[in-house]
């Protein structure tokens, strides 16, 4: 995913700038705007995401293959073209890709269709990642999004993420501070020793994925 490495690459770049909290003639950028940047950068990553599992799922219905040969075994016959397997995966013959969408947020539902659809795919990875996809989505929704819902939805991936003494999150924490935290549980004890923050250790995580689905 291009977009991973264009995320990593901005984060990158607008960490290396000096901080700067109060006004003043010094060079640097407040850290509200580090963690904008950092949110934006993950909510793209996010989409991205979803819209890579809708691609691949769709053109391996379709009976596509990867670039090193790689293809699902089908239990039945592919669909006739894209707009096609659009149509079977929807089960809604008059789907149209602009109006309407497909489930691929939800992980259950990708790794079903696809189990009907083959008897051998690669979305089976998805199924020891839930949670990993689950707060990423709550993420990127309180990036998107200052409903209650949401907003209690983050707090729940905060917490589980941290663990704060007796489940309190300083006022105002907001998922740019959570994801330029080091992780410290729920990631590989590698990504945890080696310091990575949240949002590093999440690029690294999406990457592997998407190299196991479109290998």
């Amino acid at each position: 995913m291009t977009e991973i490495v264009s995320a990593r690459s901005l984060v990158a770049t607008i960490r290396a700038l000096p901080i700067k909290v109060r006004p003043s003639n010094a060079i640097g950028i407040h850290p509200k705007y580090v963690h904008q940047v950092v949110e934006l950068a993950f909510m793209g990553v996010v989409s991205a995401w979803e819209e890579f599992i809708e691609r691949s799922l769709v053109r391996y219905v379709a009976g596509a293959q990867t670039d090193t040969g790689y293809a699902p075994i089908q239990k039945v016959g592919r669909a006739d073209n894209i707009q096609h397997a659009y149509e079977l995966l929807s089960q809604d013959s008059g789907y149209n890709p602009l109006k309407n969408y497909l489930k691929v947020s939800d992980a259950k539902w990708v790794r079903r269709t696809a189990d009907f659809y083959f008897s051998a795919h690669p979305y089976s990875c998805l199924q020891s990642q839930t949670d990993f996809l689950k707060h990423a989505s709550s993420i990127r929704n309180r990036v998107a999004h200052s409903s209650e819902k949401c907003r209690a939805s983050f707090k729940d991936t905060a917490v589980y993420f941290l663990q704060p003494a007796n489940g309190n999150l300083v006022q105002g924490f907001g998922p740019g501070a959570l994801l330029l935290l080091p992780v410290q549980r729920h990631f590989s004890q590698q990504a945890i020793q080696a310091g990575l923050s949240h949002f590093d250790a999440y690029m690294d995580g999406y990457e592997v994925l998407a190299n196991q689905i479109v290998p």
